[in-house]
């Protein structure tokens, strides 16, 4: 696929505000008449809900902004329901964590800093902020979802007390209602306005440190996704999102949930349904020796994971990919998988972890199959050889069939492995 980042990547100051990686950086495009997702094409439970995506300003100025969770809280390890309450505190892996993220983070020359006033979130921006002389602001839009009476409870004691409620919580959430507050529509409303604020602002490369569900928030408002999409766009502990925006409209999303531990972590046993999409090609020109390299490295992320499935797309690029790192791994020959989306989505599903090498165009369909975009509306990718895209699947594939799964995006084009030793 031709270098579709022309825009932002080839003629943009952003692009030389951050560390450069041995292989090109991925960015998601959306052209700005583009953002709005028809709604006969939303999953049911976005359907549902008659809100939509808030969307966001025009910049009077190329601007760049990086979007971290905070750490692991005290509430976070005891299970408990937090939304906006101020009551926990960063553990001892949280600080650790926020540490990863500021050496992560050291060479990327921020100019200003939002943060959400709730202590997890403030500390986490203090440590990763460390010596740097400008200015960190509080930004109460960017406190965490309101949830009303069930904040502080055990997620256990929500369930218990509020039955119905905690159901719709848990499986509708665009439609759940407490307190006659519809959170997850409020939320999607403020973090409009979270953009108003930080798009508003002088700073070029801005840095926002705030919480998981506003963030998500303000995903789906700069992608023109709506509150049916809460939960698909997860954000990790001190995960890593990095939006660039240009002045003719262009919204570019240069890494999703880039976490400071590897994101394939956890599913050794393979209790989880994910597939792993891999770039076969980027359009870069790399001798075979670089080449060999990525594929190495490809293959030391995934040795310790259960793999059920390795498939190419056909592609002479894709297809040698899958054939190195599948001998590297000593897993089966791979297999060629169907020309039908529809068909290669249900093969990527089960227990386990499926992967997929792909060239750019079919990386772009998968994405946007799994989260029920139609052609008009997709993104399009420009990946990283060897760069990982995650999906992981919540309902099996008999509630694949009866429309009641759905996928949410656990990373867009992770590339830390590609990362050169020196």
């Amino acid at each position: 696929m031709t270098v579709v980042s022309r825009s932002v990547a080839a003629s943009s100051p952003l692009t030389s505000s951050a560390p450069t990686l041995k292989y090109a950086e991925a960015f998601l495009f959306f052209r700005k008449t583009e953002r709005r997702v028809p709604s006969g094409t939303l999953p049911r439970r976005a359907r549902r809900s008659s809100h939509v995506a808030c969307g966001i300003p025009r910049v009077q100025s190329d601007k760049r902004v990086t979007l971290v969770r905070h750490g692991q809280s005290t509430w976070n390890q005891e299970g408990r329901i937090q939304g906006s309450s101020d009551f926990s505190v960063l553990t001892a892996k949280g600080e650790g964590q926020a540490e990863m993220t500021r050496e992560a983070l050291r060479g990327y020359p921020f100019d200003l800093g939002f943060r959400s006033p709730l202590n997890r979130a403030s500390r986490t921006a203090e440590v990763i902020w460390d010596d740097r002389s400008a200015e960190l602001r509080d930004l109460w839009e960017l406190r965490e979802i309101d949830l009303y009476s069930f904040q502080g409870l055990l997620k256990a004691e929500g369930k218990a007390k509020f039955g119905d409620a905690y159901a719709a919580w848990k499986v509708d959430p665009s439609n759940f209602e407490i307190d006659g507050h519809f959170p997850v529509r409020e939320l999607w409303t403020r973090g409009g306005a979270c953009w108003e604020h930080v798009l508003a602002s002088d700073g070029k490369d801005v840095l926002v440190v705030a919480h998981n569900a506003v963030i998500q928030a303000m995903i789906g408002n700069a992608l023109g996704l709506g509150p049916g999409y809460f939960r698909r766009l997860v954000q990790s502990n001190c995960g890593l999102t990095t939006f660039a925006f240009s002045t003719n409209g262009g919204v570019a999303l240069e890494k999703l949930n880039q976490t400071p531990a590897s994101p394939l972590r956890g599913n050794a046993d393979g209790s989880q349904s994910r597939a792993v999409l891999i770039c076969a090609s980027d359009g870069q020109n790399v001798n075979e020796d670089e080449n060999d390299e990525v594929w190495v490295a490809v293959a030391g992320i995934l040795r310790d994971e259960t793999l059920t499935l390795i498939q190419h797309d056909g592609t002479l690029s894709a297809s040698d990919a899958a054939t190195k790192v599948a001998a590297l791994l000593g897993h089966d020959e791979p297999t060629s998988s169907s020309s039908s989306i529809d068909e290669t989505m249900k093969s990527l599903r089960g227990s386990g972890t499926a992967i997929l090498f792909a060239s750019p165009n079919t990386v772009t369909s998968v994405v946007s199959n799994a989260l029920s975009i139609d052609k008009v509306s997709a993104p399009v990718l420009c990946l990283t050889r060897g760069g990982l895209t995650i999906l992981d699947f919540v309902g099996g594939i008999e509630n694949y069939q009866e429309g009641e799964s759905f996928t949410s995006i656990a990373c867009a084009n992770y590339a830390a492995h590609l990362r050169r030793g020196d």
